[in-house]
């Protein structure tokens, strides 16, 4: 499936079964391939994942299961969310 970073920057996540996750922030690349890797996410309210101005939450890219008007992703598989810190070295 092809897209853009600007196709995803700002589309809603939400769950195959029917959780909404979050938005759309940023999106990894592999910078040989152009593939994309993971997506950034800002977390809804409602989202099993935590809140946090000082980390990264990183969606991989393989759990995504459709892009239309909403980035589904596959919910079961919610524990793979990396969750990095920005002031990491």
């Amino acid at each position: 499936m092809k897209i853009s970073f600007r196709e995803l920057s700002g589309k809603s996540i939400v769950g195959n079964m029917g959780g909404i996750i979050g938005t759309v922030t940023d999106v990894v690349f592999d910078e040989n391939t152009g593939k994309i890797l993971s997506l950034d996410i800002e977390p809804s309210e409602q989202s099993p994942i935590p809140p946090s101005e000082d980390c990264y939450r990183l969606i991989p890219y393989r759990i995504v299961l459709a892009i239309k008007d909403v980035v589904i992703i596959d919910e079961s598989k919610i524990n793979t969310i990396k969750i990095i810190d920005r002031n990491a070295k």
